[in-house]
């Protein structure tokens, strides 16, 4: 399996539904998003996916949020604003904007040096 990565940072603005303490107050967290695609083949070039696409097409994405109120996408209308629901939103949208059939795309929000979650689907 043939893994390739891209790495950006997100300001994320959020607060969480239910009592959280601070966190219940809209605030920004400073995180790190990791994308990973995974394919088990190397196309006519010798390339899993191409890394200038994936680049471009997360900035893409994060620059859609980043800064705003996370609250009032409606993907979160339901939903709660955690880190999980996060890389789950933003994996799909990257899996839209970027459809690779046949690999696997994983979403990893650092939210510290030594804390993520992260979000795995099929493209």
């Amino acid at each position: 399996m043939y893994k390739t990565g891209v790495i950006r940072p997100l300001n994320a603005y959020h607060y969480l539904r239910g009592n959280f303490g601070d966190e219940s107050e809209p605030h920004t967290h400073p995180y790190r998003i990791e994308w990973i695609r995974y394919s088990g083949e190397l196309d006519e070039n010798g390339f899993a996916t191409d890394i200038a696409a994936m680049e471009r097409t997360l900035e893409t994405v994060l620059a859609e949020i980043d800064s705003r109120l996370l609250n009032d996408l409606p993907f979160f209308s339901e939903r709660q604003t955690s880190l999980e629901n996060l890389a789950r939103y933003l994996t799909e949208r990257l899996n839209e904007a970027l459809p690779q059939p046949g690999s696997r795309s994983e979403l990893r929000i650092w939210e510290s040096e030594t804390a993520w979650a992260s979000f795995e689907m099929e493209s």
